[in-house]
């Protein structure tokens, strides 16, 4: 996995003056069809389509997985509410990728890329109706990068599982609750090769250090930076995380490099092991900190035993240990479910189902001999602090957690300035 960064492999377009012009491998205004479906129009190198019409690239456009470009403008006519476009798709099952659109409502439209069978990540789609909307999708020595209209979207560590079948361009399945997109314009597609890798200005493999590394259910987020002299930290939650994660963040930025999983498990009937020990084998942690949220809301004692949700944080700290050995884990306990509206009066009517997981959990907790932090307790009376949803906090609560957290990393890991070993 680590070996997943970018550098090396494909060859960078020269940059100097009189470098010769990047050929592509394929070039919708000249280059023949693969196959078709429904109604292509095809005028001075243009393609007009629809919902019902697609068209496939050859397979011989991708001579390596690994790196390769693909770049196009659209002019989308009436982008309707609730529609959907299989944009790029060239998967089976497990393996190949995509890129579909879907138009969700007036605001909010998600962009998902999906690489081996496995969606990552939704930005936003920034295309509107009668204007060109420019997309690139670069993959660079495994690594899979997304821009619109020359903005950088997320780029994830990921090795593209090859396979036989033709790059389709449009071919979006039906569903009850969307629509296919009603009508666009292709007015140019390229793709490149291994020859060619796609930067904005400004851009290079040294700057782009900032991303994500997955598989099957999992996703980590990089550290900014990564400096092989430093403990490293993962930190496994949900949207609490993502609150205090960037003040986190901050103040280990001289102590630690800090890795994130955005996650939960929300179900007790089986537990996704395998994922838990590959996201805890991305680098070679000091400390993992973890907990489950608020996802586990429906664990009342009538529908789910003690048992279970006991079974549920033994095979966390199990499957944490075997993909991070020497990891030091932390056990945090799930913040409090909180009364709706502002000021907020009291705490929710779910928080004993909360109360009853953190004590279940810290028991599996003390019997591993896994370490903890009381979140809880630490914002059970700060209930001027919360959101009014009933889940989230302020900032200032979140900064109260980062340190509290950045206090227990410090306990925990090597003395600052002890010798770390090198990350291939």
């Amino acid at each position: 996995m680590r070996n997943w960064l970018i550098g090396g492999g494909c060859a960078a377009l020269a940059a100097c003056a009189g470098a010769a012009e990047p050929v592509p491998l394929w070039d919708l205004s000249k280059d023949a069809f693969a196959a078709t479906t429904g109604r292509i129009e095809r005028v001075e190198g243009r393609v007009r389509m629809d919902g019902a019409s697609a068209f496939a690239i050859p397979n011989r456009a991708f001579p390596d997985a690994s790196c390769f470009t693909v770049m196009l403008e659209i002019r989308f006519h009436e982008l309707e509410e609730r529609s959907t476009l299989h944009l790029l798709d060239q998967r089976v099952s497990d393996t190949g990728f995509a890129v579909s659109a879907t138009k969700w409502g007036a605001v909010g439209s998600p962009l998902a890329t999906t690489v081996n069978g496995v969606s990552y990540g939704q930005n936003s789609f920034r295309a509107t109706s009668n204007q060109v909307w420019q997309f690139v999708l670069a993959v660079r020595d495994g690594a899979v990068a997304t821009y619109q209209n020359k903005v950088a979207g997320p780029q994830y560590l990921l090795r593209v599982t090859p396979n036989l079948e033709p790059l389709w361009v449009g071919r979006t399945q039906a569903r009850k609750d969307l629509k296919a997109v009603s009508g666009y314009e292709l007015l140019s597609l390229k793709v490149y090769g291994p020859d060619f890798k796609y930067y904005l200005p400004g851009e290079s493999a040294d700057t782009l250090k900032n991303g994500y590394v997955g598989g099957p259910g999992w996703l980590v987020r990089l550290p900014v930076k990564a400096d092989a002299a430093l403990p490293r930290v993962l930190y496994y939650g949900d949207s609490i995380s993502m609150g205090y994660g960037s003040r986190f963040n901050t103040l280990m930025q001289e102590r630690a490099a800090c890795y994130h999983w955005c996650h939960f498990i929300g179900h007790v009937d089986s537990f996704p092991g395998a994922a838990f020990e590959a996201a805890a084998a991305v680098a070679p942690f000091d400390v993992i900190l973890f907990n489950n949220g608020l996802h586990s809301l429906h664990w009342t004692p009538e529908k789910v035993a003690d048992a279970q949700i006991e079974a549920v944080v033994r095979s966390m700290v199990r499957a944490f240990r075997k993909g991070a050995p020497k990891a030091r884990l932390v056990w945090l306990a799930t913040t409090p479910h909180t009364a709706k509206g502002r000021p907020v009066t009291g705490l929710g009517e779910l928080d004993p189902v909360v109360v009853r997981i953190n004590t279940l959990s810290e028991k599996v907790a003390r019997e591993e001999g896994v370490e903890s932090v009381d979140l809880y307790a630490l914002l059970k009376d700060r209930l001027d602090l919360a959101a009014g949803d009933s889940y989230h906090w302020s900032g200032e609560a979140y900064q109260l957690i980062a340190e509290a957290l950045q206090k227990k990393c410090d306990a925990l890991l090597p003395p600052r300035g002890a010798a770390r070993e090198e990350v291939p």
